[in-house]
């Protein structure tokens, strides 16, 4: 995944490789597709822009040179465990999961010394505006294929995440 440097210092990943930073980590959802019937049971018409899981998102700088907090360039397909809604910070809805590998990975980086100042970790997927009642079965299956993950500066996301290559 290419990112051009220009409006973070941070956006071009292969230029900086260690040193002290925050970070946030994450990996988007390849396979949008899969989520459609999930907008269904919401009743909302949009696909998120970058449906994506965050790992780590640490204000607390880590070691970016450690092997731990590299990003995995490659992609992993998961079956999602006992996915349900739930209403997320911003008071959207969230599509949310059980993933023991992202579970492991998220618990290394902690491990490393990422600092998780959230709620307890689960997979969740944003998807914007909450319905008034959340439905109480969620319709949703896999397998969920996610792309490599990519790292950059808490700071840094908004502007520079990655702009998802496959069509809704």
């Amino acid at each position: 995944m290419d990112h051009t440097a220009g409006r973070c210092p941070f956006a071009a990943q292969r230029e900086t490789h260690s040193g002290f930073h925050p970070l946030h980590l994450r990996r988007s959802i390849l396979n949008r597709e899969v989520l459609r019937p999930v907008l269904r049971q919401l009743g909302l018409e949009t696909m998120p822009h970058d449906p994506h899981v965050t790992l780590a998102h640490s204000t607390v700088p880590v070691d970016w040179g450690l092997k731990v907090f590299e990003p995995d360039p490659h992609r992993i397909a998961i079956t999602p465990q006992k996915p349900r809604f739930e209403r997320g910070a911003a008071g959207g809805v969230d599509l949310v999961f059980g993933a023991p590998e992202l579970e492991a990975r998220w618990q290394a980086l902690r491990d490393a010394g990422a600092v998780w100042d959230l709620p307890p970790f689960v997979p969740r997927v944003a998807f914007g505006p909450a319905p008034a009642e959340l439905p109480s079965i969620c319709f949703f299956a896999g397998p969920v294929l996610f792309g490599p993950e990519w790292r950059a500066t808490p700071d840094c996301v908004k502007a520079d995440a990655p702009q998802p290559s496959v069509k809704a």
